[in-house]
């Protein structure tokens, strides 16, 4: 009976402590695992940044290749208009100079008339020119302004992805410690079981104490039996 008692004790003491080691175990375990689950949530969101991204590049310098090919088409459209202007001026310099030494009524009345078609012709070349000008101008922008965006687009990229094998680092490390602490809970709960249902068998096996009010019965009826 008193080694019973004695071993109800000690089990009852080694259950609290045990209890003690589950519990830290469960609070380390909750924190790396929550640890853990941040670490791989941030790591999924970088690679999912990183696709994106790397599409937006792709879409982004589609834009730019057309962007760039619209600008010099027009830059060359332009430069044509400039040298067919630079001819004109210099049929209508060549057919003034003409002009001024025909004394003939009717070949002067023929070069005048081509002069005033190069003159037309030399007005509608400017304003082709102009208009050239503003599209160039348009386009110079837009590429430009594609431009920055890729490189925002591409200095987003780089630093997502020369953030990502540190993320990876830390996740693997988390996964680990993770992997550990699960354990370590584990075999704490277990033994915790073990020596929670050794205290169940140890308790049953300790008879209970008879109640003290039916001894004060049985002395009431031994007094009134010698009666």
């Amino acid at each position: 009976m008193a080694g019973l008692k004695n071993t109800l004790k000690q089990l009852s003491s080694k259950k609290s402590e045990i209890s003690k080691i589950r519990k830290k175990g469960e609070i380390e375990y909750k924190k790396v695992k929550s640890l853990s689950r941040k670490y791989s949530s941030s790591l999924k969101s970088t690679q999912k940044r990183i696709e994106t991204f790397k599409q937006n590049a792709e879409d982004i310098n589609k834009i730019l290749s057309q962007k760039t090919a619209q600008m010099e088409s027009v830059q060359r459209l332009k430069l044509s208009a400039q040298e067919r202007l630079n001819i004109e001026i210099q049929n209508k310099e060549q057919i003034e100079s003409e002009i001024d030494f025909v004394d003939a009524p009717e070949e002067k009345q023929g070069l005048e008339y081509r002069l005033s078609s190069i003159i037309s012709s030399i007005k509608d070349i400017k304003n082709e020119i102009k208009q050239r000008i503003s599209m160039e101008k348009k386009f110079s922008e837009a590429v430009s302004e594609t431009e920055k965006k890729k490189n925002s687009i591409s200095k987003t990229l780089k630093k997502n992805i020369q953030s990502k094998p540190e993320l990876v680092k830390l996740a693997k490390t988390a996964e680990k410690k993770l992997d550990s602490a699960s354990k370590k809970f584990e075999s704490a709960k277990k033994h915790e079981l073990s020596v929670t249902a050794q205290l169940t068998k140890v308790k049953s096996a300790i008879p209970k104490a008879k109640p003290k009010t039916r001894k004060v019965n049985s002395k009431i009826k031994k007094k009134k039996s010698r009666r």
